[in-house]
């Protein structure tokens, strides 16, 4: 049943369409890797990577995603696997090839612990002058469990230790006070300690005393980014996500999802304005639909193992008007703000869309024709953390390199 319209959540009054891309190896088909023109050990090779977040900076893309599982979960006798190395260091590549867009990885919060996760993405922010995300995900194949020597987690254990470890994340990211450092010459003093506490964590999952080793970026620390698409992923999303991963192929229960979502955020005393909400879009793009059809096709040919199987997610085959209709549409109805984008092949779809489908949206006055700030807040549209808030984006402008 819709929801009442009184009890709706709306989205701020003025809206953005938001769009990632998901660097998906060869592409989102499965075939993709056997496609005319693409290097099939893309997976592997960092400069194609930063050769599509080049494109999609070209086209003012809010950020570029990498999904990651540290192990084989996927049938690779017919396919590389969507991604192979390790995403903050792919990252820390493109941020310094690129200027604005922002930078996503995924890490598991249950085969990692959460002073290397805050280490680790806290030192891409700052390389990136404040670009990077953080996609938090609990990760549920039993193989991977297998390579850190231990049973996979029931579920409900891995949301209680998901729901510990960002917290305790962003205990680490929110105690180091921005004026604690001094960097202070001519008088010799670095950093004020009695501003760097430590945060002393004692839970049921994790125990860390802290202090954190390193000072906040020019967003403050990365964005938290979830998948909530279990009721228990709904409830972590809702604490503490700030941009949520989405799949679904009909804008009404997109709507619905969306609706739901932003009630848990307000549950938990959050703004639920404050949301973005992505779903993933396949696109495959054609001059004609026929065209597109016959890509489409041909790259199922290219699929030895499945042919063009359901990923449940939006899949749009045709024009480039076609494609922008249906961002309009989903965009509008506020069954999303915007999308994490999934082209068939990297090599020439994601240049079709932007320099196709964003023009559209750019004439429909959808998408930026400019960035108008510098960190992946500024793209997204969200506030600087509390402990930044108050002090200015020009005192916590802590920079590598």
């Amino acid at each position: 049943m819709p929801t009442p319209p009184e009890k709706r959540y709306p989205v701020a009054s003025a809206r953005e369409l938001h769009l990632n891309i998901n660097l998906l190896s060869g592409g989102a088909h499965h075939g993709a890797w056997r496609h005319p023109g693409v290097d099939p050990l893309a997976f592997i090779h960092v400069d194609r990577y930063v050769e599509s977040a080049r494109i999609a900076e070209r086209g003012k893309f809010d950020a570029v995603f990498l999904g990651d599982v540290p192990g084989i979960a996927e049938d690779i006798a017919y396919r590389p696997q969507f991604n192979g190395l390790e995403p903050t260091l792919v990252l820390t590549a493109i941020a310094r090839a690129t200027e604005r867009i922002g930078l996503i990885a995924t890490a598991s919060t249950s085969y990692n612990e959460p002073y290397n996760i805050a280490r680790r993405f806290q030192a891409l922010d700052l390389i990136s002058r404040g670009r990077a995300g953080w996609n938090a995900v609990t990760t549920a194949t039993p193989a991977v469990s297998l390579n850190f020597a231990r049973t996979l987690p029931d579920r409900d254990e891995r949301y209680s230790r998901a729901r510990e470890f960002i917290d305790v994340v962003l205990e680490l990211w929110r105690t180091w006070d921005p004026e604690a450092l001094l960097v202070d010459v001519e008088g010799g003093r670095f950093i004020d300690t009695d501003r760097l506490p430590p945060i002393a964590h004692q839970g049921e999952h994790f125990s860390v005393l802290g202090p954190f080793c390193l000072p906040p970026s020019p967003q403050g620390h990365p964005v938290i980014v979830q998948a909530g698409g279990s009721e228990y992923g709904r409830e972590v999303a809702g604490r503490t996500g700030e941009a949520v991963f989405a799949s679904g192929t009909d804008p009404r229960n997109a709507r619905a999802y969306a609706d739901e979502l932003r009630r848990q955020v307000a549950a938990h005393g959050r703004d639920p304005r404050r949301l973005v909400i992505l779903p993933g879009l396949v696109t495959t793009i054609g001059g004609t639909e026929q065209e597109a059809r016959r890509r489409r096709h041909e790259l199922d040919q290219l699929d030895l193992e499945s042919g063009g199987a359901p990923n449940g997610h939006l899949t749009v085959v045709g024009t480039p008007e076609q494609v922008a209709d249906t961002i309009q549409l989903w965009f509008e109805t506020g069954a999303a703000d915007g999308f994490n984008l999934m082209p068939d092949v990297l090599t020439d779809g994601l240049p079709a869309f932007v320099d196709q489908v964003i023009p559209i949206l750019q004439q429909r006055g959808l998408f930026r024709t400019e960035y108008r700030g510098t960190t992946l807040r500024d793209h997204y549209g969200l506030p600087l953390p509390p402990h930044v808030a108050n002090i200015g984006a020009s005192a916590t402008a802590v920079t590598v390199g």
